[in-house]
């Protein structure tokens, strides 16, 4: 299995250094992004304080048990919830490991060690579908078809990837007509809706052979087009494709189609940020207003976003930004003008405005809507840290 986590590293010893800076040359994890900051527990407690946390974060401590306990209380004030902490320490004594495991740290390992101990280590930590450390699932659906909303998927997935260099996972789920490999001038090996057919079969190693890479942090599940008539997938299916995603990148950028039914209305249930984009229009409203009512009914507190496209395009007839916050309750994140020779240009050259159009305004205003996405810190408050380790441990089994 080829891993695609994001893990940082700070080790204190050369030796340990030396055994990460190999770990990429391993083939599982060769797509893995790897960061090695030198300076031990203490750096990376100051580390987190202003960055957010990889899926895996390994630290190593040459002291006591009890320093390497006052640096896992550090760590806990300023790392995210739900990341696989790896030990690296000098300690070789039993209880000190039982008491670091039932703290809920992942794996200890007693110094020097191997690159060979820390891939296993990692392994271990995800050897089940259940432990691996979950990515961050955004779904983007329009309010009607023909928003944009594909074209602002595509767009926030590389942005995503080029700005924060962590891996991202696009799925276009419009099974005959998606656009999301095109925008990327991407030849898809397979078509995502074959990986869908047999749920028990869903695995990484399947989902490895669908994907295309563009670039070195975004990879591709999407249709060449096709006019087959497809049978609707099943929800088991298409959660499984979307848990499977969550374990192998930071971030999975979901494309859904202006379809309703019972697999579309899950995929936004078991998402953690969806983008509704809507043009300035009547129609748009009272549908958008339909997905807010409903997403607000079943999802509670969650985050949910509005995005209003082609502001411009009736200055006199249109609908204003302040119409569509009045009536949902709810400002737009991102407000984008009508631009049709900026976007059909993009379109015709496989391009994302990032690749295509650097200098444009909008690839600023696109950047700063990226990072919003996954509550990094200063866009979405963070609830206040537990006391202690209480983040790291594992919940109880239950019988």
């Amino acid at each position: 299995m080829i891993h695609r986590f994001s893990i940082e590293a700070f080790p204190q010893s050369k030796e340990t250094e030396a055994a990460l800076a190999a770990l990429t040359n391993e083939r599982e994890f060769a797509k893995a992004k790897l960061t090695v900051h030198f300076g031990g527990m203490s750096r990376a407690a100051k580390h987190y304080v202003d960055n957010p946390s990889p899926q895996f974060i390994i630290v190593e401590e040459n002291g006591t048990s009890d320093d390497i306990h006052r640096g896992l209380e550090a760590l806990a004030d300023v790392v995210e919830p739900g990341r696989k902490v790896i030990v690296i320490g000098a300690v070789n004594d039993v209880q000190a490991y039982r008491r670091l495991i039932n703290e809920g740290v992942s794996e200890y390992l007693v110094g020097p060690a191997s690159t060979a101990d820390i891939a296993a280590a990692i392994v271990s930590c995800v050897k089940d579908a259940s432990s691996a450390p979950k990515g961050r699932v955004i779904s983007f659906i329009g309010s009607r078809g023909g928003v944009g909303s594909s074209t602002l998927a595509v767009n926030t997935a590389w942005t995503l990837a080029s700005l924060n260099r962590e891996e991202v996972i696009g799925i276009d789920f419009d099974f005959n007509f998606g656009t999301m490999a095109l925008a990327l001038n991407l030849d898809p090996k397979q078509p995502v809706f074959e990986a869908l057919t047999e749920a028990d079969r869903i695995d990484p190693v399947l989902v490895e052979r669908f994907m295309t890479e563009h670039g070195s942090h975004l990879s591709v599940l999407s249709t060449s087009g096709s006019t087959r008539e497809l049978s609707e997938p099943s929800i088991e299916a298409v959660e499984r494709l979307i848990e499977i995603c969550r374990s192998m990148a930071q971030y999975v950028v979901v494309d859904l189609p202006r379809h309703w039914s019972g697999w579309v209305s899950s995929v936004l249930l078991l998402s953690d940020e969806i983008v509704v984009t809507a043009n300035p229009d009547l129609a748009n409203l009272r549908d958008a207003k339909l997905l807010f009512d409903w997403l607000r009914g079943r999802r509670g507190g969650a985050i949910n976003r509005l995005v209003l496209n082609k502001a411009d395009i009736a200055k006199r007839n249109q609908l204003s930004a302040k119409d569509f916050r009045d009536t949902l309750d709810i400002a737009p994140s991102l407000t984008i003008g009508f631009d049709p020779t900026l976007f059909a240009q993009l379109a015709n050259n496989g391009q994302t405005l990032g690749e295509g159009a650097k200098s444009h305004r909008l690839n600023e205003q696109l950047r700063q809507f990226a990072q919003q996405m996954g509550g990094k810190k200063g866009s979405i408050a963070r609830q206040a840290p537990p006391k202690l380790l209480g983040w790291l441990k594992r919940p109880a089994k239950t019988k």
